[in-house]
């Protein structure tokens, strides 16, 4: 299910991050005026009509950036229909995939998260090689690998997803700092600490992790300190 409502979100967004000269039909468009191809697949999807753009795909047509971008979503959408079985899902994805629609690697370890997670962590290292502008799939990549105790790659998906993101997460800052301050680098794990004091509550976990004997004597550590003071104070 989950898999379903993340293809129908991704659906619903619209072309972002498109160059969009003067020759375009609109401001967000993807389609220069004169492909009337991109055109007619534009407006059937903003019709929700995602199986009328399916039926006029010509297998041995070759298509514009824009037409393929429509492609894309209408083979998405069609994943995220709920009476799809796995297989129809997985294999619409696949499809928006063949038409460069990168964001289906999202939809594909979704599938295939609770059954086969090395898999679907496949997916998502595919999905990171294309540079997408959604963190997500940095996140789940950083969880994963410090979970496996690979704390500099970790750090670096982490990292990568707040520069994606472009905003504070206390979830992402809290683990920079777990993966930073076992990696020796204090002053970040530390900045990375504060950020996560400020945009949530974690005072309970930061007592917790005191008795990890990985973080071993962090509440004397000078850098540390007024983290389990300020946390200690706080209800």
């Amino acid at each position: 299910m989950k898999s379903k409502i993340y293809c129908a979100v991704l659906v619903i967004l619209p072309a972002l991050f498109i160059g969009v000269p003067e020759s375009r039909s609109s401001q967000n468009s993807p389609c220069i005026k004169s492909d009337t191809v991109c055109l007619q697949f534009e407006q059937l999807t903003g019709a929700g009509q995602f199986d009328a753009v399916i039926k006029q795909i010509n297998a041995t047509a070759q298509y514009s950036e824009g037409a393929r971008h429509y492609i894309g979503t209408a083979y998405l959408a069609l994943a995220g229909r709920d009476e799809n079985t796995p297989e129809q899902e997985e294999a619409f994805c696949r499809k928006a995939l063949e038409y460069g629609f990168n964001q289906a690697y999202m939809g594909l370890y979704f599938i295939h998260a609770q059954k086969d997670q090395d898999m679907a962590l496949g997916f998502l290292r595919q999905c990171v090689g294309t540079k997408p502008y959604d963190s997500v799939p940095y996140v789940i990549l950083g969880e994963s690998e410090f979970e496996k105790k690979n704390y500099q790659l970790a750090d670096i998906y982490l990292r990568e997803s707040k520069k994606v993101a472009r905003a504070h997460s206390a979830r992402v800052d809290w683990l920079l700092f777990q993966a930073n301050y076992l990696l020796g680098n204090f002053q970040y794990a530390a900045e990375a600490l504060e950020s996560a004091f400020k945009n949530g509550k974690i005072e309970q976990k930061l007592k917790e992790l005191a008795t990890d004997a990985r973080f071993q004597g962090i509440d004397t550590h000078p850098q540390f300190t007024k983290f389990f003071t300020a946390a200690n104070r706080r209800p």
